[in-house]
């Protein structure tokens, strides 16, 4: 059976050296950036990094989200004897066609902002010659801020990918962690403790009761399981569903903002209290969230003496992420490996 691996990542985030590790492997590659290409061809326009994005935003404005995915897939269907690389996946909806390939699997490429700053002002070789401030913008514009939802949206397409790669380090690291990814397809590699902890932690989400975000969370000490709890509302209080819808939602709190009005318990609270109840020493532990802990959630990991927290998809909570900047004690890091999304197939 053929395969499909997709890409996603903002520009300078490694995905064209997985590329090369692909087309090694004789796999062949399509850019849905191909697509776009074509286009400003067409349309007598300059190939600028500019112009392609806003090109690509208008085929999807026109033809839908998932416009340039269905290019790309039709594409690939009239040669379905060969294994394929498809880059440069920008929006949910391109996922939603891509994954109309039967074993088709994405994987996403990230790194530290300045990393990639510094990596696109190194490799400026004539041409377009961008400057720091420049370079900012333009990420945040691909990660899909400002953005309308037809628009880039790489952040969101991070938060579905199947297997997360964090290329801060050398290029012999990335592939080690490539080599991971495509070994655990075969069955060769064990998931690593982070794999299966953080998989854990999707599985308790799958009982959260909260209308707007499913969210489990693990504490783990010496590579075992203490304890674990999902987001929603307190033992013996009726769920947000069984009175008519959430609270927030009802009165336009956006997400990230004002937690005290909030009838759930989130995560976090719940696997803490969980070792508070049964007398479990958490100290020196890890804590597995799949999503970014909340200024709430943080102040109780620091002062319950949790040393570690590993975290899936980004939350925008300003506060929390000021109170963690500020701390020594706690070290936070994104997650990288295979995912388990609560939409899984």
């Amino acid at each position: 059976m053929s395969q499909y691996i997709g890409l996603t990542g903002t520009m300078g985030s490694g995905k064209g050296e997985i590329v090369k590790l692909l087309e090694k492997r004789g796999f062949k590659y399509i850019s849905l950036s191909d697509m776009v290409r074509a286009e400003a061809t067409a349309r007598g326009m300059e190939h600028s990094r500019e112009n392609l994005q806003n090109i690509g935003n208008d085929l999807r404005t026109k033809g839908g989200a998932g416009a340039l995915g269905a290019k790309v897939r039709e594409a690939i269907e009239k040669e379905p004897e060969n294994n394929w690389v498809i880059d440069g996946v920008r929006n949910p909806g391109e996922v939603k066609e891509l994954e109309k390939l039967s074993d088709y699997q994405m994987v996403g490429v990230s790194a530290d902002t300045e990393t990639i700053v510094k990596r696109i002002m190194e490799r400026q070789r004539g041409g377009e010659v961008l400057k720091r401030e420049s370079i900012l913008e333009r990420l945040e514009k691909e990660k899909g801020v400002g953005e309308p939802p037809e628009g880039q949206q790489v952040s969101k397409c991070i938060d579905l990918c199947d297997f997360m790669i964090l290329n801060d380090g050398k290029l012999e690291d990335l592939e080690k962690k490539f080599e991971h990814f495509l070994r655990l397809k075969t069955g060769e590699d064990r998931p690593t403790f982070d794999e299966i902890f953080m998989e854990i932690a999707y599985i308790w989400g799958k009982r959260s009761t909260c209308l707007r975000r499913q969210v489990g969370a693990v504490i783990a000490k010496d590579k075992q399981q203490l304890t674990a709890g999902y987001n929603g509302a307190p033992r013996g209080v009726p769920h947000c569903a069984q009175l008519g819808g959430c609270l927030r939602e009802k009165m336009g709190i956006p997400s990230g903002q004002r937690h005290e009005i909030c009838r759930g318990t989130h995560a976090e609270q719940n696997a803490i209290t969980q070792a508070a109840k049964f007398g479990i020493n958490i100290q020196d532990s890890i804590l597995y969230c799949n999503t970014f802990p909340c200024v709430i959630c943080t102040k109780m990991i620091l002062n319950a003496g949790i040393k570690t927290v590993v975290y899936d998809s980004d939350y925008n909570d300003p506060l929390s992420k000021e109170i963690l900047g500020q701390q020594t004690i706690l070290e936070l890091r994104r997650y990288e490996g295979r995912r388990i999304r609560p939409d899984s197939r």
